[in-house]
């Protein structure tokens, strides 16, 4: 039986730190709720000692938790994390925490007439209620960003199909000749016009027009592309590394600015200097300011002072072969 994969958001720090919030707050609730109808809960804020034991129960599993995403953030790129090795890999979060319990509880809090395995699995069952409702409530809103950027995603290639074929469906012969003079114009600013990017597998997750594109941002192990689609900025995360991403946008406008970022060059706007840091501004007010570092400074205005030549004899290449076809 084939098990999907995880949605890429539930790796990513952002969500993982979302998690560990929601872990706090739920179980802070949970622990007040349940302690009434448990007879193996010891915390407690009045005394000392148990009080002192309650904050390095909490701080335990917090790190454990930590720990046990930081793993699996690391190793996302050498396994394929499947909704099973998911519920597996929470489990044993599960498991781990609620047998920290069960040495402190046994240790220090014993509890007359309950037997060790009775509260081992009265704090496994505990444990994995506390942590279900926050656990859950991240799956399902990493799983609702990632079918929405795969869906506008789709929407946005099958918008371009659209617009090619009613563009070659309305095709005259003059218009033809004019298209051929395009595609001739690409081919001698080396610059093509569809960009086909893939994940660490090779999968073919995205073929972009090189105009939409904005700026690429690494995110952990993964590229989150910025594109335009229907007059706004969206955007998609791809599965790889930022270098693979540089490798297959040898060619284009697409330069590196940043460790973490590459931009399109033909999409700048302003390149500024504040508090001793350069900055650039792209076309589009709705996108912040992308950092540039020094390492990336010079390679970037060469780009910069490159492309306008090329522009230029784009125009005249265009010019001395739409005279030709006349």
């Amino acid at each position: 039986m084939a098990y999907t994969e995880i949605p890429k958001f539930l790796t990513s720090r952002r969500y993982i730190s979302l998690l560990i919030a929601l872990i706090v707050v739920f179980s802070a609730i949970f622990m007040v709720l349940y302690k009434p109808f448990s007879l193996a809960i010891w915390f407690s804020i009045n005394d000392t000692l148990r009080f002192s034991f309650t904050l390095l129960f909490y701080v335990a599993a917090i790190v454990v938790v930590i720990f046990s995403r930081w793993l699996m953030n690391m190793l996302q790129d050498r396994l394929t994390l499947t909704s099973l090795t998911y519920i597996w890999w929470i489990m044993g979060e599960n498991l781990i925490i609620s047998l920290i319990y069960t040495l402190i509880t046994v240790g220090l809090f014993p509890l007359e007439g309950v037997a060790t395995p009775t509260i081992a699995v009265r704090a496994l069952l505990c444990v994995t209620l506390i942590l279900a409702i926050p656990n859950g409530l991240i799956a399902l809103y990493a799983a609702y960003r990632s079918k929405c950027e795969e869906l506008e995603a789709t929407q946005y290639q099958l918008q371009r199909i659209n617009t090619d074929y009613r563009v070659l469906k309305d095709l005259k012969d003059s218009e033809i000749h004019a298209a051929a003079v395009a595609l001739q114009t690409a081919k001698h600013t080396n610059m093509p016009r569809m960009i086909s990017l893939y994940d660490n597998g090779n999968t073919l997750r995205l073929t972009i027009n090189a105009d939409s594109l904005y700026y690429f941002e690494s995110e952990d192990n993964y590229v989150k592309v910025h594109y335009k689609h229907n007059d706004k900025i969206t955007s998609y995360m791809l599965r790889c590394r930022t270098s693979r991403v540089e490798r297959d946008l040898e060619g284009t406008t697409m330069v590196r600015c940043h460790r973490s970022y590459i931009v399109n060059i033909s999409k700048i706007r302003f390149l500024g200097e504040e508090h001793r840091m350069h900055y650039i501004t792209l076309d589009d007010d709705s996108i912040k300011h992308i950092p540039v570092s020094k390492t990336y400074y010079a390679s970037l205005l060469d780009a910069l002072n490159n492309m306008l030549p090329k522009a230029q004899e784009a125009v005249q290449i265009a010019h001395i072969e739409g005279e030709d076809i006349a």
